[in-house]
């Protein structure tokens, strides 16, 4: 090629770039321009944001679940008369198509008076004990919380829950090493727990947002700053986790129910991972439905494959609200809503629309294989 055209080719390709990254730049200084004055954007708190979806789609009211429901998450209400909240939950749970709630009654006194209320309705609530982790850091724990155990169960306690571990230890109080799920000073106790058939309801960690760091980057900040463990000499996610799995390798005849997905919303695949792993471990769907419906297909796809192993629950009180907030999540399509009156997450939502097998697998099937036990 003669000299001239190979010259007038490099002066071509070298405008022809420059007028592409000409463009490039100005799209993206298009995408990113600043406001262009002092204004709302400046004294809007993030806590009183509230944006509300103006999209004109479908609007689903799902008044009642699709199927029979057996609710595996809920704490006892508070109050001076349990006796008169057993009623009020028993209304909620007609009105909505909850056929059976699972209640964590505590431990000592608070569950004396719960189980009495509860078991009234023996069709209708299944009554469940805490631990008592008195003397967690002293020596000769476990007897004592054995003990206490066994005196729930004669009582009617069927199962144990929800007893937690964020990264601080179980007990959460007093000095010495924290003493997490694994720690050989909880092996009697779990081993007690697996003789007498007692599924096990534990939390582990937090949501992983609670964890990073507060800032411009965290997209969960709202939410994430009132329950922050950044700022707290803590064991991280992963190695919650971590301690969750030394437990199931050493207690592989327990039944672990953890909950809320074992927090591992932000990375379903872990989660696939450790069902995949041990048969022991369940994990139910309690107040997360803001994260997994903000990933739709995703959501769908990892909830139909591990069906057998997913158990529907509220931990949300018994509003008629947060029921039917929940049966939308998980049985419709609908796109792009807010659920401001039951849900602190600022991310918008969309339906699941899980198929019909797995609504009754996860609404009921997967309970009654647990509670038969």
């Amino acid at each position: 090629m003669p000299a001239n055209l190979v010259n007038m080719k490099n002066i071509f390709q070298t405008l022809f770039f420059s007028v592409v990254f000409a463009f490039a730049t100005l799209f993206t200084h298009a995408q990113q321009r600043p406001f262009k004055q002092p204004g709302l954007q400046d004294t809007l708190l993030l806590k009183d944001y509230r944006p509300k979806s103006i999209f004109k789609v479908t609007e689903s009211r799902v008044l009642k679940a699709k199927y029979p429901a057996i609710d595996m998450h809920m704490h006892a209400p508070r109050g001076e008369n349990p006796e008169a909240l057993a009623k009020e939950v028993l209304k909620a749970m007609d009105e909505t198509g909850v056929e059976k709630t699972i209640i964590f009654c505590g431990t000592g006194e608070t569950f004396n008076k719960n189980a009495a209320a509860y078991s009234k309705y023996p069709d209708r609530f299944e009554i469940w004990c805490g631990l008592d982790f008195t003397g967690w850091n002293q020596p000769g724990f476990g007897p004592a919380t054995i003990a206490e155990l066994e005196r729930c169960v004669k009582l009617g306690a069927k199962g144990v829950g929800e007893v937690h571990d964020k990264g601080s230890g179980l007990g959460r109080s007093g000095t010495g090493d924290p003493m997490h799920i694994n720690d050989p000073r909880m092996d009697p106790v779990l081993k007690k727990m697996a003789e007498l058939r007692l599924p096990f309801n534990f939390h582990v960690g937090d949501p992983k947002w609670m964890y990073e760091p507060m800032d411009e980057t965290n997209d969960l900040l709202w939410e994430a700053y009132h329950f922050r463990l950044d700022n707290q000499n803590v064991v991280g996610l992963e190695g919650m986790i971590a301690t969750l799995e030394d437990a199931l390798k050493k207690h592989p005849k327990l039944t672990f129910i953890t909950p809320h997905f074992a927090n591992l919303t932000y990375n379903l695949n872990e989660l696939g991972r450790l069902f995949d792993n041990y048969p022991n471990l369940y994990a139910d769907i309690s107040q997360r439905e803001a994260y997994v419906g903000s990933i739709p297909r995703f959501a769908k796809e990892f909830m139909e494959k591990y069906a057998d192993r997913l158990l529907w629950g509220t931990d949300q009180g018994y509003s008629l609200s947060m029921y039917r907030n929940s049966f939308r999540i998980w049985e419709t399509y609908d796109d792009h809503f807010y659920a401001w009156d039951v849900s602190n997450s600022p991310w918008v939502l969309y339906g699941v629309g899980l198929n019909d097998k797995t609504l009754k697998k996860i609404y009921r099937d997967n309970a009654l294989k647990i509670l038969k036990k």
